[in-house]
């Protein structure tokens, strides 16, 4: 199964948005934007389809761009339609990857993605279900809880926005496949940062990034990632936050969480 959600709030912004604001593609519609633009979903597919023991079976996705806090019901509205998605697929899928941006936010609800996870989870029982999140995103103890794995953006300004979908994608079919039981640890820093420093190709927080990378390259970690929040999404669990998946060795994510905070809060 593979479904995507994102937009990025400003709780700020008096300008809502509403369920019209959203471009809404379902089904087989999902893989037919745009197969040649730099996405999450299009780097997932490209990953899936070179597997002959794979069929995907496209949900919906549903993208705006940024603005102001999704108006309540509207938000409802847009759940219940993955949710529809997710009673339709279940018991007809061994996995599910959800492409999500992790900074959304509801006039009410304040974890969208949270919410969207907690009913996967319900609903799809416990088929191996991996994320993707921008490194702006809030990542909240419900959807670490309602995900077995995440990959992370590690650009900005964003250029691998393909690369990190078929991180994803790589990492369900390791789970799938039983070579991969992931343990994630996170680790959050009290700090909310903005400007030049966090280009990562010459700010300081590249050392971060490069830090994450080199743990996937070496095998140390599954995935890594140090993601830095948006100040502008206002909600409980926003933070700067160090997150690390290992393969069966919670006590190693701990380590390199901690260590990624570290040299972060320096």
């Amino acid at each position: 199964l593979v479904a995507d959600c994102r937009q990025e709030i400003s709780s700020f912004n008096p300008k809502q948005t509403v369920y019209s604001d959203y471009l809404i593609v379902r089904g087989p519609e999902l893989f037919a934007l745009d197969p040649e633009i730099e996405s999450m979903i299009n780097g997932a597919r490209k990953v899936f389809t070179d597997r002959n023991d794979i069929e995907l079976q496209p949900l919906m996705g549903a993208s705006a761009h940024s603005s102001g806090p999704l108006v309540q019901a509207d938000f409802e509205r847009l759940a219940e339609e993955f949710i529809a998605g997710f009673e339709r697929a279940k018991g007809q899928v061994d996995g599910f990857y959800f492409s999500l941006h992790g900074a959304m936010g509801a006039t009410e609800e304040m974890d969208p993605e949270g919410f969207l996870l907690q009913e996967a989870r319900r609903i799809l029982g416990r088929v191996p279900l991996v994320i993707s999140l921008d490194l702006h995103g809030v990542l909240t103890e419900r959807m670490l809880r309602n995900c077995d794995a995440l990959t992370v953006f590690h650009s900005y300004p964003h250029i691998d926005l393909t690369d990190t979908g078929a991180r994803a994608a790589r990492l369900l079919l390791r789970i799938l496949d039983g070579e991969v039981k992931p343990t994630t640890a996170r680790v959050a820093v009290p700090a909310l940062v903005r400007g030049d420093e966090l280009i990562t190709e010459t700010g300081v927080y590249g050392r971060s990034i490069r830090r994450a990378q080199l743990l996937e390259e070496t095998g140390y970690a599954v995935a890594a990632a140090m993601m830095i929040g948006n100040p502008f999404t206002d909600v409980p669990e926003l933070c700067s936050q160090a997150v690390v998946v290992t393969n069966n060795d919670p006590k190693a994510a701990e380590r390199a969480a901690l260590e990624m905070a570290r040299e972060f809060w320096e």
